[in-house]
């Protein structure tokens, strides 16, 4: 009798500790790690589960709650093997030797041409088929700077690829959480991606249309410079916080003057400047597309503003001079 009941003992310690044991397993039966096992163990910093499942190490603010479209914008703890991570850079050692566990490699310039104006999509589609991505991959992409990241993003929707999320944040916060990095970037045997094009860049013609609101993401000085007639000016670097996208509160002052139910078309000469303002004005829940500077400049000749100052006017050449529109500096 007594042999029985320390059997019985032995097996039920046995039963009691496979949840911990199995808590520290970072692997599933399907060969893959378990996010929720992975979030809970950091062996840097030793810590422990949490009652919410995360690791106290892990914790993030989960801001995408806070935004209208905050489904683009994916928290860093969300992150599991069951996506797909694009790292956008310029060159492939961007990253200092620290790429997000996983992450494939996109270069920068498959998605841009020198002028500044996108590739095609099938271009894209081409580049994303390169380096192994398929229609079917659920997509967390982010970059060496923000900008990157949200031309990365942009590039995808272009050709048409809707699950895709913008990393909340860049590879020095995902490495602060205690998250896993890796020294190189993952490699995938080339397949065939399919685009379906979406109409995301904006033409002269329509800008000209009077159709949508127009944004000048670029600095201000550019903006005093030369502009398109009308342009409201939001700074790109307003619209970030570091390597993170604005809070809510921030994004709803600066966008304050637009009215959400028109389109909005945001330019800048720089791809990456526009795509950071255009990817803040999705998060937002305005539809926005973007329109190339040099296409501007390709088709006027010239842009001059008639008055410096705080306030003024600007012409296009070859335009009436009354057609020239008030402007005022946002985002103070």
């Amino acid at each position: 009798m007594t042999i029985k009941i320390v059997a019985i003992l032995m097996v039920s310690a046995v039963l009691l500790s496979l949840p911990s044991a199995l808590a520290g397993c970072a692997c599933s039966a399907g060969g893959t790690w378990d996010p929720y096992a992975f979030l809970n163990y950091n062996p840097l910093q030793g810590a422990s589960p949490t009652a919410e499942g995360r690791s106290a190490v892990v914790q993030d603010d989960y801001r995408s709650d806070d935004f209208p479209n905050g489904d683009i914008l994916r928290p860093m703890p969300s992150v599991s093997s069951s996506d797909t991570v694009l790292e956008i850079s310029e060159e492939e050692n961007s990253s200092d030797g620290a790429y997000v566990n996983g992450a494939l490699r996109l270069s920068r310039r498959s998605l841009v041409n020198q002028n500044g104006t996108f590739k095609s999509p099938d271009e894209i589609a081409s580049a994303l088929g390169s380096i192994g991505v398929v229609n079917s991959d659920r997509i967390v992409v982010y970059g060496d700077d923000l900008g990157a990241a949200a031309l990365g993003f942009f590039a995808l929707r272009q050709v048409g690829h809707r699950d895709v999320g913008l990393l909340d944040g860049g590879v020095e916060r995902w490495r602060s959480l205690g998250l896993p990095v890796q020294s190189a970037p993952s490699v995938r045997e080339e397949s065939v991606y399919i685009p379906h094009k979406q109409d995301l860049v904006a033409s002269y013609d329509y800008v000209m249309s009077g159709e949508a609101q127009i944004v000048d993401a670029r600095p201000f000085r550019d903006f005093g410079i030369s502009r398109i007639p009308g342009a409201i000016h939001i700074d790109s670097e307003r619209v970030r916080d570091g390597d993170r996208i604005a809070d809510n509160e921030t994004l709803m002052g600066l966008f304050a003057p637009l009215q959400r139910d028109r389109p909005v078309a945001v330019y800048s000469e720089n791809p990456d400047q526009a795509s950071i303002v255009w990817f803040a004005l999705q998060l937002m829940g305005y539809n926005a597309t973007i329109y190339s500077w040099s296409d501007w400049v390709s088709h006027s000749t010239a842009v001059t503003q008639t008055a410096p100052g705080a306030l003024g006017h600007s012409s296009v050449a070859g335009s009436d001079p009354g057609s020239g529109s008030r402007y005022r500096k946002l985002g103070r």
